[in-house]
C-alpha cells in the first residue's frame, strides 16, 4: 500500500491538491467577507473539488478508459463523503487554534490544515476507482 504513495503520481496529486486546496481557501476567504466561516468552508469546498476533479483528470490520472461522466459522479461522491470530514475538521482545528490563543491566524490555518486531511485515502480512492485504468496502475 505504502509504494503506492512513494511515486511521482502521488507527488503530482499533491501538486493539484495544493492548487485545488489555494482555490479552495481563497473561495473561502473572499466568501468570510459576506457569510459565515462555516457556511464559506462548505461553499468554498464545492469550488475546491471543481477544480481538484478537472486537474486530477487531466494531470494525474489521465487516459483513464471510464467515461467522463461516471469519473465525475463517483469524484463528487467521494468527495461530498469526506465534506464532513473537511468541515469537521476546519472547526476543530479552529477551536484548538483559538485556545491556543492564536486568534488572528485561526481561521485561515485550521481550513488550510483541514483541507490536508483526507489527502491519502481520496489518493487511493481516485486511483483505483474514479479514474481506474488497470493499464496505468503501476505508474
Amino acid at each position: 500500500m505504502i509504494r503506492h504513495f512513494l511515486t511521482r503520481q502521488f507527488l503530482t496529486f499533491i501538486g493539484v491538491g495544493v492548487t485545488a486546496a489555494l482555490a479552495n481557501w481563497c473561495t473561502r476567504y473572499a466568501l468570510s467577507q459576506e457569510l459565515n466561516y462555516s457556511l464559506s468552508v462548505l461553499l468554498a469546498y464545492l469550488v475546491g473539488i471543481s477544480v481538484a476533479f478537472l486537474l486530477n483528470r487531466r494531470f494525474v490520472f489521465p487516459g483513464s478508459p471510464r467515461p467522463i461522466a461516471a469519473q465525475a459522479r463517483e469524484f463528487l461522491l467521494i468527495n461530498v463523503a469526506f465534506m464532513p470530514v473537511v468541515w469537521v475538521s476546519a472547526l476543530g482545528f479552529r477551536y484548538v487554534l483559538r485556545h491556543m490563543e492564536l486568534e488572528s491566524i485561526a481561521d485561515g490555518l485550521a481550513h488550510a490544515l483541514s483541507l490536508a486531511v483526507p489527502a491519502f485515502g481520496t489518493f487511493l480512492l481516485y486511483k483505483f476507482f474514479t479514474f481506474a485504468n488497470p493499464k496505468a496502475q503501476e505508474r
